[in-house]
């Protein structure tokens, strides 16, 4: 499985964890969905960045989910925090999607003269 693929279906399975946490209570999702968005941001993150520069994809793969969380934990505040981690959930889910439907329509060219 490639790392792009696996990046996007943790994304949408950590989204769905948050949105079903915000929806229906159970707490016991934050976590698991947590760590599900935090790979699903690591490897779309990682994503952005030419192969050739594995030290820039490293840090760009460590700095994308940590900057999701600090957005998050400054949008949320002290308010509601579970319905900002189910927008955050959804979005990096709707991203993941879009992401997998539009990598399903693409054709790579395989063979030794392919660009």
């Amino acid at each position: 499985m490639p790392p792009t693929l696996l990046a996007r279906v943790a994304g949408v399975a950590g989204g769905l964890c948050w949105l079903v946490r915000a929806a229906a209570g159970v707490d016991e999702l934050r976590w698991p969905g947590l760590v599900l968005l935090a790979l699903a941001l690591a490897g779309l993150g990682s994503g952005l960045v030419s192969t050739s520069a594995t030290w820039l994809r490293v840090i760009v793969a460590v700095a994308l989910p940590v900057l999701g969380w600090s957005v998050v934990e400054v949008v949320g505040g002290e308010g509601e925090g579970r319905v900002v981690d189910a927008v955050a959930g959804v979005t990096v889910a709707v991203v993941c999607v879009v992401g997998l439907v539009r990598s399903r329509g693409q054709r790579h060219p395989v063979g030794s003269h392919s660009a």
